[in-house]
């Protein structure tokens, strides 16, 4: 499985060339809202996966094709602060490529110094908050063994303090799990602890691994803007840049980019620079062939990997 997929569109950063460095579902957490599912290998241990060099070289290649994204994303299919040479990689990343490098982390372990490091060798770190309390943070994020609530809002507030670039918070509100007036409250008390330069309010609208509802209600949404400040925005929508070129469309990287991230139509052309045309009729060959299926979300569909 290649270790770049896109440029994909986020509604936080512009247009994004993913950097996948973890085997899919390989995580500290468990996350309920989780859009690829449940991980299936829940630990906050570091390891060996792909070598620094080749992971390099991928990003040289994927660069030269297809529109030049606005930022390099550490994220993907797992927990990227689990890829135990990621101070080194992000160096060497940071060194070689003119492009800000953001990493998005869960924040589990940012309280190991080694994750920390890594964490400050990045251009914007983008980590989450989704509980103000142990309780809460255990049903929604579901940690793995060896991290307590207490160590991960101690990492958090040394590295966003020490961080020299952007930081900025994201907080998941899920409905009836931490949208409540206490969550909220509690959030926001953390969040009064931390140095970040913008507060992301977000809530599930990809499809997750299950069918429960997870959007939290407007009324939710609009009191944690209240709670949590100034900085505190909700995330919009993706809006992509004037494509300058069209590439050939590619069954096979549409499949790969469903396969990390579920995606409409609209943000599959505008992030691989397809004709929208083109788009759909390689998404109906796709569900023919069952490698990627539809889901209605409110008014849009979106397409994910799997039959």
């Amino acid at each position: 499985m290649p270790h770049t997929y896109g440029p994909v569109p986020s509604r936080r950063f512009g247009l994004s060339l993913g950097i996948d460095l973890i085997p899919h579902k390989v995580c500290s957490y468990g996350c309920v809202y989780c859009q690829l599912g449940k991980t299936t290998d829940l630990t906050a241990v570091a390891r060996d996966f792909a070598p620094v060099d080749e992971i390099v070289e991928e990003v040289a290649a994927a660069l030269t094709r297809g529109p030049r994204p606005e930022v390099l994303t550490l994220a993907g299919s797992g927990e990227p602060t689990l890829y135990r040479d990621l101070e080194l990689l992000n160096h060497r990343l940071r060194a070689r490529f003119q492009i800000p490098l953001l990493l998005i982390t869960n924040g589990a372990t940012l309280w190991q110094p080694e994750v920390a490091r890594a964490a400050l060798a990045t251009d914007i770190l983008a980590p989450s908050l989704d509980a103000g309390d142990a309780r809460t943070w255990r049903k929604i994020d579901q940690p793995a063994a060896g991290v307590t609530f207490e160590q991960m809002v101690e990492g958090l507030r040394a590295v966003t303090h020490a961080h020299t670039g952007e930081v900025r918070v994201e907080v998941m509100l899920v409905h009836k799990v931490n949208d409540s007036e206490e969550s909220l409250q509690a959030i926001a008390g953390v969040l009064q602890t931390l140095r970040c330069d913008r507060i992301d309010i977000n809530t599930p609208v990809r499809p997750p691994g299950h069918s429960r509802p997870l959007t939290a209600d407007e009324g939710a949404l609009a009191r944690a803007l209240e709670l949590f400040g100034s900085k505190a925005a909700p995330i919009g929508h993706f809006e992509p840049r004037a494509v300058t070129a069209e590439i050939e469309g590619d069954a096979e990287l549409v499949a790969d980019t469903l396969f990390r991230r579920p995606c409409t139509a609209a943000d599959l052309a505008a992030s691989l620079s397809m004709n929208p045309h083109q788009v759909l009729k390689l998404l109906d060959l796709l569900e023919v062939e069952g490698r990627v299926r539809r889901k209605q979300v409110g008014a849009e569909v979106w397409w994910q990997a799997g039959a």
